[in-house]
């Protein structure tokens, strides 16, 4: 009996222990094996960055989210991710990546930080708010293409800075894949 009690332990532990490392991976299936999200896109973008400035200064990898002030948007929106936990939030932009036909066309409101992709090949700027789930663990995020003329980086806040962005949901296809954004979207900035 204390045997089998041990082994369950040990896959409770097992389980929490992986927590959030697939979370992202398989989030952008929507139907398609070719259906990518904006973490999957950042995070094959990403490169190997020094931990340390010139001076041997850490270079913060996160914003710390109890110092974020996220921007009013005077947007009305079917879906108002603003007014719902963290927790909410992550599961509801989840649920998008993974059953975007269940949100197809229907106007949305999001808080979160901006982050930015470049397309070295096209040199296409695709821009994102970022969610986080309540620990900070996991993050997920939706692009959005702005409604007025916003040209980067002149019209755009700096990468990690909150946002509150508010836009039609759709999604559209690049070449053979298709992606998942907020068109025609409103964007306020906030501080850090």
């Amino acid at each position: 009996m204390k045997k089998l009690i041990a082994i369950a332990l040990c896959a409770v532990t097992a389980a929490f222990a992986a927590g959030c490392s697939g979370a992202n991976t398989a989030s952008g299936k929507a139907g398609s094996s070719k259906t990518k999200t904006v973490s999957d896109v950042l995070s094959e973008a990403q490169t190997s960055a020094p931990d340390t400035t010139d001076n041997g200064a850490p270079i913060p990898t996160q914003v710390d989210p109890s110092k974020l002030v996220y921007p009013d948007l005077d947007y009305t929106a079917e879906l108002d991710l603003t007014k719902m936990s963290s927790t909410m939030v992550y599961a509801e932009v989840s649920n998008m990546i993974k059953t975007p036909k269940d949100y197809m066309d229907k106007t949305v409101k999001m808080d979160g930080t901006f982050d930015v992709f470049v397309d070295p090949k096209t040199e296409t700027y695709y821009y994102s708010c970022i969610v986080q789930d309540a620990t900070a663990c996991c993050s997920s995020g939706i692009e959005f293409s702005p409604k007025a003329d916003m040209k980067y980086p002149d019209d755009f806040p700096a990468v990690g800075t909150p946002i509150t962005v508010g836009g039609v949901f759709e999604t559209y296809k690049e070449g053979e894949t298709t992606y998942l954004r907020l068109k025609d979207a409103e964007v306020a900035i906030g501080k850090t």
